[in-house]
C-alpha cells in the first residue's frame, strides 16, 4: 500500500502532463481554440478531443513552439521533491521561461537566422512574441531590451535549474517501477519457510 501512495502522484501529474503534451503535438489550427470558435466540418483532428484543442491548440497559438517544455516544466514543478519553491513560484517562471523563449524566436525569425518559409504550425511564432517584440520595438531600444530579457532568462534558469534536469525524475520512475517489480516477484513467488531450525535455535532441555 506504501508502494501505490507514494507513486500516485507520479500517475497523476505525469498522466496530465502527457495529455497536455499530447493535445499539442496533435493540434490543428483548423480546431476551434479561444481564438478560433469555428467548429471544422471535418471533426475535431486532436486526439484529445475538445478540451484538447482548446487549451493545446491555445497555448500553442500564444507561446508557440516554446509551449512544448511546458508540459515537462510543470510536472516537475509538481513532483519535486525536496521542494527548494513553491508550486506557485515554480509555476510562474515555467511561463516565465516560455514566454521568454517565444520572445527570443520571434526576434530570431525577423532577424533572419530562421527561415519563415513553408514553416510548419509547431515553428511559428505565438501571438505573446510578436507583441512582446512589437512592443519593445516601439517603447525602448531594442538592443537594451535584449540585455534585459537575457538578464531575467538567466535568473530564470538559476531559480528553475533543479527542477529542468530529468535525472531525478527518471530516478525516482525507476526506483518505483524496480520496488513494483520485486512487490510482484515476491507475490509470485515468496521465499521458501525455513522448516529446520538451526542447533543454535532449538531449546535445550538438558
Amino acid at each position: 500500500m506504501t508502494l501505490f501512495k507514494l507513486r500516485l502522484d507520479y500517475l497523476l501529474f505525469g498522466g496530465l502532463s502527457f495529455a497536455l503534451l499530447l493535445s499539442m503535438l496533435t493540434a490543428d489550427f483548423q480546431d476551434p481554440t479561444f481564438f478560433n470558435q469555428l467548429y471544422p466540418s471535418a471533426g475535431i483532428q486532436n486526439w484529445t478531443g475538445l478540451i484538447g484543442a482548446l487549451i493545446g491548440g491555445s497555448l500553442l497559438e500564444i507561446f508557440g513552439p516554446s509551449t512544448l517544455l511546458l508540459p515537462w516544466l510543470l510536472l516537475r514543478t509538481a513532483l519535486h521533491q525536496p521542494r527548494k519553491i513553491s508550486v506557485l513560484a515554480g509555476i510562474y517562471y515555467a511561463y516565465v521561461l516560455v514566454f521568454l523563449l517565444s520572445i527570443f524566436h520571434e526576434i530570431a525569425l525577423q532577424s533572419g537566422l530562421i527561415q519563415s518559409v513553408d514553416l510548419g504550425i509547431f515553428w511559428q511564432t505565438g501571438y505573446a512574441g510578436k507583441l512582446a517584440v512589437k512592443w519593445l520595438e516601439q517603447s525602448f531600444n531594442l538592443a537594451l531590451s535584449l540585455s534585459a530579457l537575457a538578464a531575467m532568462f538567466i535568473f530564470s534558469i538559476f531559480r528553475m535549474y533543479q527542477l529542468l534536469s530529468p535525472l531525478p525524475f527518471l530516478a525516482a520512475v525507476l526506483t518505483g517501477a524496480q520496488n513494483f517489480l520485486n512487490m510482484l516477484v515476491y507475490k509470485i513467488s515468496p521465499p521458501p519457510i525455513t522448516e529446520n531450525l538451526q542447533a543454535a535455535q532449538l531449546p535445550n532441555f538438558k
